[in-house]
C-alpha cells in the first residue's frame, strides 16, 4: 500500500471538520487541564515535599518583583536557603526531584490521553471531550513505558552527543592547522546539523510507542518492540511527515516577531512624540497581533499534527498486519480506544470500506472525471 502524505493529511483535516466536539476546543481544555494540574502539583505538593522551603525559583521571582536585579535575587535566594540548615537543603533537593517526577508523570499521562483522543478522531469515532483523561486510570503502564522509552532515547542521545563532540574536536584541530574561516564555518554547520538531525531521528524512531500502548494494550518492552517493528522502513516517511509541518512553525515565528517589531516601532514613535504610557499600548498590540493569532493557530495545529501521527500509525498497521486492539484504555465494548481500521492511502480505485481519501467506483455508466489531487500544506 503506497504512502501518500498529502492524502493522509487531508484525511486528518476532514476528520477534524467532521468531529462533533471541535478539536480546537478539546485542545484548549487539554491545555488548561495540564496547566492547572501542573500548578496544583507545584504549589500544593511543592510546599509539602520541600519541607516548607518552597521553590527557589519562586523565591528568586519574589525578589525580582521587589525590584532587585537577577544576580542579587539569585544570591539572596541561595543565602536564604543556606540559612535554613543542611536538613532543609536536603529536603528541598529531594523534594524538588520528586516534584519534578510527579509533574513529568502528570504531563506524560495527559499527553498519552490526548494522543488517544486524536487516534479516535482520525478513525471517525467522534470521541467525547473526556477522552483526553482516559489514560489517567492506566498511569502505571504509561509510566513504565515512557520511562523505558526515555532510557533508550537517552542512550541514543549519548551516541549523538558523542558524535557531536568528535566533530567539535575535529573542527578545532582543522581550524588550528588550516586557519580557514570557511572550513571552520562549514564544520560548525555540519556539527549543528548532526545534532539537530540526530535528535529528530531519535524522537521519530519512538514516535509510535504511545499509539501501540493505547491501541494494543502493550506496555514496557513489548510496546517498544512493536513500535520498532512498525517503524522498520518507515522512519524516513515519519520524518518527512513531521518536517512537513515546519511551515506552520515558521508562520507563528514570523507573526510573533512581526508583533515585536510593531511594538518596538510604536514604542519609538510614542516616546518621540511624548505620548503617555506607550509601554501599555505596545504590550496590548503584542497580545492582539502576536499572542492571540499564534494561540489560535496552535489550538488548530496540535490536533492536526498529533492526528497525522495517529493516522500514520494506522497506515503502518495496514502495511504490516490486521492485528486487532488489545485491552487498551478505552473501556468500551471493543476493549480499546477504537476498532481496527482498514485505511488505504493509494490514489487508485477505492475498496468501498476504506476510510482513506481516494476515488471510488462510480455508479453511472459514463466515465467520471478524476477528483482533484489532494494537496499538502501550502508551503510543501
Amino acid at each position: 500500500m503506497d504512502f501518500n502524505r498529502a492524502e493522509l493529511k487531508q484525511g486528518v483535516r476532514l476528520s477534524m471538520k467532521g468531529a462533533t466536539t471541535r478539536p480546537m476546543l478539546v485542545t484548549l481544555l487539554f491545555t488548561v487541564a495540564v496547566s492547572a494540574g501542573t500548578w496544583l502539583i507545584n504549589t500544593v505538593l511543592g510546599w509539602m515535599l520541600t519541607g516548607g522551603v518552597g521553590s527557589i525559583s519562586a523565591t528568586v521571582q519574589q525578589y525580582i518583583l521587589q525590584g532587585y536585579d537577577v544576580d542579587y535575587a539569585v544570591h539572596a535566594a541561595l543565602l536564604e536557603l543556606l540559612s535554613m540548615g543542611a536538613g532543609a537543603i536536603f529536603g528541598a533537593v529531594v523534594g524538588g526531584s520528586v516534584l519534578s517526577i510527579l509533574v513529568a508523570l502528570w504531563q506524560g499521562v495527559m499527553n498519552v490521553g490526548y494522543e488517544g483522543y486524536c487516534l479516535s478522531m482520525v478513525r471517525n469515532e467522534d470521541p467525547p471531550m473526556g477522552k483526553i483523561f482516559g489514560a489517567l486510570s492506566q498511569f502505571i503502564p504509561v509510566f513504565i513505558t515512557r520511562f523505558l522509552t526515555g532510557v533508550f532515547m537517552c542512550l541514543w542521545g549519548l551516541l549523538v552527543a558523542l558524535g557531536y563532540g568528535v566533530l567539535l574536536v575535529v573542527m578545532g584541530l582543522l581550524a588550528a592547522l588550516t586557519e580557514s574561516v570557511l572550513l571552520t564555518m562549514l564544520l560548525m554547520l555540519a556539527a549543528v546539523a548532526w545534532l539537530v538531525l540526530g535528535i529528530l531521528w531519535i524522537s521519530v524512531r519512538y514516535a509510535l510507542v504511545d499509539y501501540v500502548l493505547l491501541d494494543k494494550g502493550l506496555s514496557g518492552m513489548e510496546a517498544i518492540r512493536e513500535n520498532k517493528r512498525l517503524m522498520q522502513g518507515n522512519i524516513g516517511r515519519a520524518f518527512k511527515l513531521q518536517l512537513s509541518f515546519a511551515g506552520w512553525y515558521l508562520l507563528m515565528f514570523v507573526i510573533v516577531y512581526a508583533a515585536v517589531f510593531a511594538f518596538v516601532a510604536l514604542l519609538a514613535a510614542q516616546v518621540y512624540s511624548g505620548s503617555a504610557n506607550p509601554v501599555a499600548i505596545g504590550a496590548m498590540m503584542i497580545v492582539l497581533l502576536g499572542v492571540a493569532p499564534v494561540a489560535i493557530i496552535g489550538l488548530w495545529l496540535r490536533p492536526y499534527i498529533t492526528g497525522s501521527m495517529a493516522k500514520f500509525y494506522d497506515w503502518t498497521q495496514g502495511r504490516t498486519s490486521n492485528v486487532g486492539p488489545g485491552p487498551g484504555f478505552g473501556g468500551g465494548s471493543d476493549g480499546g480506544w477504537g476498532r481496527n481500521t482498514d485505511y488505504t492511502w493509494s490514489s487508485g480505485a477505492g475498496s468501498g470500506s476504506g476510510t482513506g481519501v481516494g476515488p471510488g467506483q462510480g455508479n453511472g455508466s459514463g466515465p467520471r472525471p478524476n477528483p482533484p489531487k489532494p494537496r499538502d500544506d501550502p508551503w510543501n
